[in-house]
């Protein structure tokens, strides 16, 4: 190969690398939505399918003002202000700040290597993030109307993790969030556009379950979503776990090129993730179904066991099983409040399958202070058995402290005690309003709530009935604590977690 032409290919490889917003080749799915001139889009997507590609693209059209001939969306004569970010600013750096700048790592050689050309950016005018190895902050952008210059357009970097504070802005054209905020973030975005009747954008993966943020966007914005068979790269299909088949047809983008996503990308995928994660994974559909009922980080509500003082009152509550090995475990979980700070603790507990009620009973009763602690259960309690006697009396015969009666949510005001139902989602509201402000703490120890949490989730609008025994329990507990006692008389003190059942008195 001559020099010459050595030459050529180095300065057409240099010129795509920094115009790669001329070279973007979008999918149906993907034009689409740049097309949309709604206020408020989101774009619900599996992984994998170019979701935060498509926010990003369209941030550098709107920075840039370099829109492309087949774009028929809203389009800005003017400089403006874009405000992007993620869950946390590592993140933010890595993908959003990548996706538009250029690789973080060396700047010198990078900046100018992403959705937004190098011709639209100075250095001088790139200020970097404090605290933060790498990141950006904020970034001023050549803005072009009709293709000639007119102003600098100003990009700014967030995070959630930053709190609502760092998403406050009064001039704010458009907030694009990659990855869903919480409620909290996402209303200071609407207040930023106030003033500018600016737009917000949020491209993510529903993996936080059936959010209020996912049904406002379901229900009240404009709507748009991507599944693998959107950019199916080949003829294939795959069945879920519920017996569900997603069929993939090879989709092409509007230059012509064939999808990404083949037979071995959902082999490769299914070989990474649990069966009842595929579906978020390929479809981009809430967690499991119709999504998780509880969608808070564990490292909200998850703490080290702590020693309880002596006017904290306590509450044990159980969810009965069956005898055959298929059958729901029994669960029995020990709760703890804080009077003062109206705080709940589950601090024990245990599931057992397929036992007799005096060996489950005797498990109970080795727990300290069990002969104190009344033990909430639930109505099915007053079923006859038939060795004879209710399964809440046989408990009784075996020593179990019984609640006097079946477990009921709290009675309105000036209602008789009883008189609450047993519906489960008042307790389901109660325990999220409880993990949102910091009034429901599990200990880490209590690894069978941890292990039904990762995968309660519901379909066709309610609980499904598998793997819940232990939480169950937890919300009889929660909702029974008006019944808990105080053992003032008796210092409880815990020491290090158990080899096996419980805590031990000191």
């Amino acid at each position: 190969m001559s020099k010459e032409k050595l030459q050529l290919l180095r300065l057409k490889k240099k010129y795509i690398e920094e115009n790669k917003l001329e070279f973007y080749d979008p999918y149906p799915f993907q034009v689409k939505f740049h097309n949309d001139k709604s206020d408020r889009i989101g774009l619900v997507a599996s992984n994998q399918t170019g979701k935060t590609i498509s926010g990003t693209v369209q941030d550098a059209f709107d920075l840039t003002g370099l829109y492309p001939d087949w774009y028929k969306g809203a389009r800005y004569d003017r400089p403006i202000r874009i405000v992007c970010g993620g869950i946390n600013n590592d993140k933010t750096r890595d993908i959003l700040q990548n996706a538009l700048l250029g690789s973080p790592v060396d700047r010198s050689t990078s900046l100018g290597t992403g959705w937004i050309p190098k011709k639209c950016l100075d250095p001088k005018r790139v200020s970097l993030k404090r605290g933060v190895t790498d990141a950006i902050g904020h970034v001023m952008v050549r803005h072009h109307t009709m293709g000639i210059f007119d102003g600098w357009s100003q990009l700014t970097f967030s995070s959630y993790e930053s709190g609502k504070e760092a998403w406050m802005g009064d001039t704010i054209d458009i907030y694009h969030g990659d990855e869903e905020p919480k409620m909290e973030i996402l209303g200071q975005m609407g207040r930023g556009c106030i003033a500018t009747k600016g737009k917000i954008r949020l491209t993510y993966t529903p993996e936080n379950g059936e959010t209020d943020v996912l049904q406002k966007v379901k229900n009240e914005w404009s709507h748009h979503s991507a599944t693998f068979a959107d950019v199916a790269g080949g003829d294939c299909s795959y069945t879920f776990e519920d017996g569900e088949t997603l069929t993939l047809k090879t989709v092409h983008t509007l230059k012509g090129k064939e999808g990404h996503i083949s037979k071995a990308t959902i082999e490769n995928l299914a070989k990474d993730n649990p069966p009842w994660m595929m579906k978020t994974r390929m479809m981009g559909l809430p967690m499991i179904g119709e999504g998780l009922v509880f969608s808070y980080m564990e490292s909200v509500f998850k703490i080290e066991p702590i020693d309880f003082p002596d006017h904290f009152l306590f509450i044990d509550a159980i969810d009965f099983g069956g005898l055959a090995s298929t059958s729901h475990p029994t669960a029995f979980v020990r709760l703890c409040i804080d009077p003062a700070n109206d705080v709940i603790y589950v601090y024990d507990g245990f599931r057992v399958i397929g036992k007799e009620i005096p060996e489950i009973a005797a498990l109970i009763n080795m727990k300290p202070n069990s002969d104190i602690i009344p033990v909430i259960w639930p109505h099915d309690g007053n079923k006859t058995l038939g060795q004879g006697g209710t399964t809440k009396e046989q408990y009784l015969s075996a020593g179990v402290n019984m609640a006097d009666m079946h477990f009921t949510n709290p009675p309105e005001e000036n209602k008789v005690e009883g008189s609450g139902g047993i519906q489960i989602m008042p307790g389901i509201t109660e325990m999220s309003s409880r993990f949102n402000d910091g009034r429901l703490k599990v200990f880490s120890t209590v690894l069978d709530f941890f292990e039904e949490y990762r995968k309660y989730h519901m379909k066709d609008g309610k609980i499904v009935d598998r793997n819940d025994d232990f939480l169950a329990a937890c919300r009889y507990g929660v909702m029974g604590r008006r019944h808990a006692v105080s053992l003032i008389r008796t210092k409880i003190a815990f020491n290090q977690r158990r080899a096996g059942g419980g805590w031990m008195s000191g």
